[in-house]
């Protein structure tokens, strides 16, 4: 099945690779704008807006508070210190550039999405010199619907991608002799970490440790040494900015016994199915390093995979967006996988291939057999949660007009509520501080920022409710419930739509693509009765 090429890495036109450009094109700046931010990219894009007014990311900017941990992102300056910036400036660039519009804010992550399938093909291609193996990588990765839908998000997500490949790729070039792929390998791991200090941390602890094992006669002592030097003093403006020493507290290393079988369990799901790992773990049943380089390599990728996952299972958030950086690393797996299962049998190859490209049906129907499939109360069976064709859905929902959450509650105080009045609402404060211009307070945000006998104009308190860290009640649930009278002071309005928990959420856990014939919970706003009579009058 493998096409050597007459001298690999150089450079020869492959009108496989152009469709597939166009495909991922296609899917990733198709209609960027169809749902608005949700509420983690209202975050990036609040900042980002902030920072051109100011230059750096303030968290208030003397009407709203940018905050989703109760004020934990900074101190009395109100300088954001809890995640790195890299992402917050890419979005001010965008901004500067194409307006504060939904469009530019998600544009430059979802160009970064498309390198990346790019830098699959090439890496595969150029150290290799198999085609095959290249473009299903890259037709892997292109037709992933979780990181298409990662991809187009205001968030670092691929960015952390396109960084962790950078990395391989210099890292397989000759960066012991040459200073340009070694300043390279140190450039891209300094960024990821401005990029996400919890992707850093895992991906490069599996990276050395994985390196070591399988390529340590390339792993020169002095020049390594250099590098680690570089990448050290890269990290130590961001170790002091975003106080790292007070974010170990976040690792528990006795929760390990319970993220870990998540982590494992969503990489089966939605990444590297079950029976494939299966597969691979009778394959290298026996100890040693095969002398096929491309096995090598697939061996290679495969540890940086699980260590990566037992390093981020310290941090006791589940969240699927921490393995984005390693679908593209999981499809050149894949890939060579599907290469093998050809060599075997073409037919079978090519059953394989169609499965894992088109459908999620080897990701999913095992695990139902099993009974261990971990799915949330609220799915449906037009999520990636169950069987289905997952491109369809995709493209179902980029033709289709979606009555989003966050879009309903846009619109309606754009066109009813005035400048500068103040909005309560328990979730989703931060799309309405980037899309209207009234003060938005609530939300995860800690306080309730209202003067003693000042009542909000708008009420909107979400159905599902919400707990903080320390499981309590969020303080604008607490707020409503203690300090205002609904029925009293205010009149009732129900919009026809879903109150969906989060919005356009990418994880494929929470991603809804079809929407609900009939709401069920409806979106309920409250409106002062002061305000009414005032305009009656």
């Amino acid at each position: 099945m493998a096409k050597p090429l007459r001298r690999p890495g150089s450079f020869k036109f492959d009108p496989i690779l152009l469709v597939l450009l166009m495909a991922v094109v296609f899917l990733l700046l198709f209609r960027l704008d169809h749902r608005p931010f949700w509420q983690d990219e209202a975050e990036t894009a609040c900042l980002a807006r902030n920072v051109l007014k100011y230059g750096v990311p303030q968290a208030f900017d003397g009407v709203n508070l940018i905050s989703q941990e109760e004020g934990r992102e900074f101190n009395g300056d109100y300088l954001w210190r809890w995640s790195p910036w890299l992402q917050v400036y890419l979005t001010a660039a965008a901004f500067r550039l194409g307006g504060l519009t939904t469009t530019a804010g998600r544009l430059p992550f979802a160009v970064l999405g498309i390198a990346c399938v790019i830098l699959v093909y090439f890496l595969v291609k150029r150290h290799f010199g198999d085609l095959v193996w290249a473009r299903l990588a890259a037709a892997l990765l292109a037709f992933s619907v979780p990181f298409l839908l990662f991809s187009r998000q205001c968030r670092y997500y691929s960015m952390g991608a396109f960084l962790v490949l950078v990395s391989l790729y210099a890292f397989r070039q000759k960066w012991q002799s040459r200073w340009g792929p070694a300043l390279l390998l140190a450039a891209s791991l300094g960024l990821l970490f401005y990029t996400n200090y919890l992707i850093f941390f895992s991906y490069t602890t599996a990276f050395l440790l994985a390196a070591i094992l399988f390529y340590r006669q390339e792993v020169l002592v002095p020049r390594s040494l250099v590098l680690l030097l570089i990448l050290g003093l890269m990290l130590v403006p961001g170790l002091a900015l975003y106080r790292i020493w007070e974010q170990t507290s976040m690792v528990e290393v006795l929760h390990v016994w319970i993220s870990l079988p998540r982590y494992f369990g969503d990489l089966f799901q939605f990444v590297v199915p079950l029976p494939v790992a299966v597969a691979l773990i009778w394959r290298w049943r026996r100890p040693g390093i095969p002398r096929d380089p491309k096995e090598k390599f697939a061996i290679f990728l495969t540890l940086i995979i699980s260590v990566n996952l037992c390093v981020i299972a310290l941090i006791p958030s589940c969240e699927h967006r921490y393995l984005i950086h390693l679908y593209p690393l999981s499809v050149i797996l894949l890939g060579w996988v599907v290469c093998q299962v050809w060599r075997y049998q073409k037919f079978s190859g090519v059953l394989l291939g169609v499965m894992l490209i088109f459908t999620n049906w080897l990701h999913l129907v095992p695990l139902d057999w099993l009974r261990i499939t971990n799915r949330p109360v609220h799915n449906d069976f037009y999520m990636l949660t169950h069987p289905n064709i997952p491109l369809k859905l995709f493209l179902g929902e980029l033709f289709s007009p979606y009555p989003d959450v966050n879009l309903s509650l846009i619109r309606f105080f754009q066109n009813c509520a005035q400048p500068g009045e103040t909005i309560l609402v328990t979730y989703g404060d931060l799309p309405l501080q980037f899309y209207t211009s009234c003060k938005v307070i609530g939300g995860l945000q800690g306080r309730v920022l209202l003067g003693p006998e000042e009542l909000p104009d708008w009420v909107v308190k979400r159905w599902y409710t919400r707990w903080n860290r320390d499981l309590n009640l969020i303080s604008s649930e607490a707020f409503i419930r203690e300090k205002l009278k609904l029925e009293k002071d205010y009149q009732m309005v129900v919009l026809p739509y879903e109150d969906e928990i989060f919005g356009n959420r990418a994880d494929p856990y929470y991603h809804h693509f079809v929407p609900p014939v009939e709401p069920i919970n409806r979106i309920i706003v409250y409106r002062k009765r002061s305000k009414i009579t005032s305009h009656v009058q």
